[in-house]
């Protein structure tokens, strides 16, 4: 047992991001069922509750931390599994362009727009309740790719063939769009809405290098030294801030991208001089 736990340790601190969300979320579940079974016999007591998105502007104001930490509850085994599922694999082809940070952004700040848009449509559209799980979170980095990479092919599940990303973007919705029509769930459809709206925009600005939450972000984590801590010693260069390299960084992936692409439609021989010097370049200073 004390191998199993210490594996389970090992494991989310060798981890990347989506690894760690993972664990994350599965801990939260387990002790929510835990803390469900305990109280189940004093009067029902259902955790989630308490940090569940609640619909409309009242709820917000009853439960204004639920906006983010409704994420990370789930309403059964089986969409704890799906979101799980889609967690790390989009997660793990979004992390081929962008950095850990990147991810945490389009992460949480889909999951806040989808909470958003599933309280501000309440009203609208007549439903009321909780929203929990990560869904709209997903569907933020998911649109953010597709805003990104659209012609991206991925393996469906359990299909032997590939299919670009813009494709499955369209399934998906007209799937929820059909749902909220029908009233079948429709806050949560509504919030996957929201984190895509959220993952596509942003995505595009995020292209230009207007990483305006990445800096907000990093400038409320990063606390300034003190004066007497502040190194004095003249400077030949001034320091760069990561996010400047932003837009440079994704348009040159871009080239690389369609180089690629190219190459497996028509062969290496079908670029021209100025390709292979660019996807030279690249791999000399990968």
């Amino acid at each position: 047992m004390n191998e199993l736990i210490q594996k389970l340790i090992d494991n989310y601190k060798n981890g990347d991001v989506t690894i760690r969300l993972i664990f994350t979320c599965v801990a939260v579940f387990l002790v929510n069922v835990l803390v469900n079974f305990i109280f189940s016999r004093f009067g029902g007591l259902q955790l989630e509750n308490f940090f569940a998105a609640e619909s409309g502007f009242s709820g917000f104001l009853k439960q204004p931390w639920g906006v983010i930490s409704y994420l990370f509850f789930h309403g059964n085994l089986l969409h704890l599994l799906l979101n799980m599922l889609m967690i790390y694999f989009i997660g793990q082809l979004f992390l081929r362009y962008f950095r850990p940070a990147d991810f945490l952004v389009f992460f949480f700040f889909g999951a806040f727009s989808g909470a958003l848009a599933f309280m501000v449509f309440a009203d609208i559209l007549n439903y009321y309740g909780q929203l929990v799980g990560a869904s709209a979170a997903v569907y933020a980095i998911f649109f953010a790719l597709v805003a990104y990479v659209p012609k991206t092919k991925v393996q469906l599940f359990l299909l032997n063939f590939n299919i670009p990303l813009d494709y499955i973007s369209y399934a998906l919705l007209a799937f929820d769009i059909y749902s909220i029509i029908s009233g079948n769930n429709s806050g949560g459809h509504i919030s996957h809405l929201g984190g895509a709206a959220f993952g596509y925009l942003y995505m595009k600005q995020f292209e230009k290098g207007n990483d305006f939450l990445g800096k907000l972000v990093h400038k409320i984590s990063t606390k300034p030294l003190k004066p007497k801590q502040r190194a004095h010693r003249p400077r030949k260069t001034p320091p760069r801030d990561d996010y400047e390299f932003n837009a440079h960084k994704l348009k040159k992936q871009k080239e690389i991208d369609k180089i690629l692409d190219k190459i497996s439609r028509s062969g290496y021989e079908s670029l021209s001089k100025e390709e292979k010097d660019i996807l030279f370049n690249a791999g000399k200073n990968g």
